[in-house]
């Protein structure tokens, strides 16, 4: 489920947040601000949410965290296990202190690196390379023989293309109209035809941290070629 489409700011859209359900393993790459009302209004529980995935520090990607920390401190306190880059440790363990550690909901904060691979049952994960201003990752996640990528903020990757072909579901990131190369190259961005590319080969190819910039082009390629950009709250069925 697409918990949050936008970039930093954009009215139309939250900001970025994916929910995987993989036979009821419930994780969640990245929080935007909006998110965790958009995943209870889908029937979700925010307690039931097994693992967070952080793809980077930047605070659009982070700032539903206390809201998460809030709900749990008065649900069943379950420990909030989050997975991130080494330079992004140090603000979520900012944040969560202020929030769940105040609120006596037990966490733990992993690092990860490129490459890594993380298995939860039958759900495994590896942590892809991503290029942006800040250190930052994107993921694939592997569950019964389906793949489903989601990029984060990056500049396209060689890694990231090669594994989308074959992929069930390809997320990337468009935030860039395509006439602005240059503004993508100095924000770390992709631009729409550059998440088009990054995706071939996948069954189903979703843009998402759309900018007010990038919506329109965005709206004009949906629904061609596997192509989808997808609302907040959308649900992607994959089987």
């Amino acid at each position: 489920m697409m918990a949050g489409t936008g970039s930093a700011l954009n009215p139309a859209r939250g900001q970025v947040s994916v929910l995987i359900d993989a036979g009821g393993e419930i994780l969640v790459v990245d929080v935007g601000c909006a998110s965790p009302n958009v995943i209870a209004r889908a029937g979700y529980s925010l307690d039931d949410i097994s693992q967070f995935f952080i793809t980077h520090s930047h605070y659009d990607h982070v700032c539903g965290m206390p809201m998460v920390s809030f709900v749990r401190s008065f649900a069943s306190r379950r420990m909030m296990r989050v997975i991130t880059v080494p330079s992004a440790a140090q603000e979520l363990e900012r944040i969560l202190s202020a929030t769940a550690g105040a609120w006596r909901v037990d966490y733990v904060v992993r690092t990860v690196r490129a490459g890594e691979e993380l298995r939860k049952g039958e759900l495994k994960m590896r942590v892809l390379e991503a290029l942006h201003t800040v250190e930052a990752s994107g993921l694939l996640v592997e569950y019964g023989g389906i793949r489903v990528l989601v990029s984060g903020d990056t500049r396209p990757t060689d890694s990231f293309r090669a594994l989308a072909a074959g992929a069930q579901l390809a997320i990337h990131e468009a935030t860039v109209p395509s006439n602005m190369p240059a503004e993508a190259l100095r924000t770390g961005h992709s631009t729409v035809s550059e998440a088009l590319q990054q995706t071939l080969g996948a069954s189903i190819r979703a843009l998402y941290h759309i900018s007010p910039d990038s919506e329109e082009e965005a709206a004009r390629v949906s629904g061609t070629g596997g192509v989808i950009v997808p609302k907040d709250g959308e649900i992607i069925k994959i089987c």
